[in-house]
């Protein structure tokens, strides 16, 4: 069981980050639920494909630096997509996505619990 899903997760890059995007993106608003920041479920989706870019981005300056360029170039053309192939922008996307979807779904649950909750509710929490 482990073994295949190690094999899926292998075989579909895009889908394992889409996958681990899930719990990494609940995990963050959920810290930043408790320490009542604003908009905790956008920051964390924020976060979360702000990782997924870099690690893509950060993938792509490797490679052209191998190709001969400089240091410089290399970054300003990982940073403004130069150079990514599909897998690498779907490997962003896909957990962009996913972070986003869970962002949402936080946010609408949050909403309804908190208009489901009785008059003054909020008063006596503070």
């Amino acid at each position: 069981m482990l073994g295949t899903l190690v094999a899926f997760m292998v075989a579909n890059p895009a889908m394992s980050h889409a996958l681990t995007a899930i719990p990494e993106t609940a995990g963050v608003a959920a810290v930043l639920i408790l320490l009542r920041s604003p908009r905790p479920e956008g920051v964390a989706a924020l976060v979360v494909s702000t990782y997924y870019y870099g690690r893509e981005a950060g993938q792509r300056e490797h490679v052209l630096k191998h190709a001969g360029w400089d240091a410089v170039q290399a970054h300003l053309g990982a940073e403004f997509l130069y150079g990514w192939s599909l897998p690498n922008l779907q490997q962003w996307v896909a957990p962009t996505c996913a972070a986003w979807a869970v962002a949402a779904a936080i946010y609408l649950v949050r909403s309804r619990m908190a208009r489901a909750a009785p008059p003054g509710a909020q008063l006596r929490r503070g």
